[in-house]
């Protein structure tokens, strides 16, 4: 996902990323050059919208795995390769971006860590679903409460984790991140501190 910024990131993701992409501006332009392709959804409509109807699109496809990311990140080398490795039995989602703090909070170890719990207890990003796994999420009650009614914050690294819980799915993080938040703030105005830096980086 792409928005406009005071300070663009922009470019360092799509040297760090590794792999071919879409660009899905939540926006009606896109000032970049770039060789991925870029699709638009509409217009502006705020962070958890734009996430929403992103995943539903890429929902559409026959890919097995899908994933949102947002452009302010950077990746580490061979964070793809990783991410998928933790994929077992019951995982609702690999959280590529696990931060600092989040780390700190659940005494997590380096490797994967299966976290257990919901809104305010898990957070991060960077989250890479089954395609399957996707479609359900799509369309649980909690998500669909959060999309029509709470607009204030709407929060993606809340609202996925409550809900994956509520779904009784495994969630797992991998120390060190496999991502880093290089954004100075965030589309919901979060400022950027050390507890934001991805795990081990």
């Amino acid at each position: 996902m792409w928005y406009p910024r005071k300070q663009e990131a922009f470019e360092k993701m799509e040297q760090s990323i590794g792999e071919p992409f879409t660009v899905y501006p939540d926006f009606d332009t896109f000032k970049f050059k770039t060789e991925q392709p870029v699709k638009f959804l509409g217009g502006n409509v705020g962070c958890f919208k734009h996430y929403y109807r992103v995943l539903q699109d890429l929902c559409k496809t026959e890919s097995e795995y899908v994933a949102v990311f947002s452009d302010d990140v950077i990746y580490f080398n061979g964070w793809l390769e990783r991410a998928l490795q933790g994929f077992t039995d019951g995982v609702g989602y690999v959280a590529c971006y696990v931060p600092n703090e989040l780390a700190k909070r659940h005494e997590m170890v380096q490797g994967w860590n299966e976290i257990k719990g919901g809104w305010n207890d898990i957070y991060g990003g960077g989250f890479v679903f089954k395609r399957e796994i996707a479609k359900e999420l799509l369309q649980h009650p909690f998500i669909l409460n959060h999309l029509e009614n709470y607009e204030a914050n709407q929060q993606i690294d809340l609202a996925i984790p409550e809900s994956v819980f509520q779904m009784g799915l495994k969630q797992m993080f991998h120390v060190p991140s496999l991502m880093n938040h290089i954004g100075h703030s965030s589309t919901i105005g979060h400022k950027h501190t050390h507890d934001n830096v991805g795990a081990g980086w």
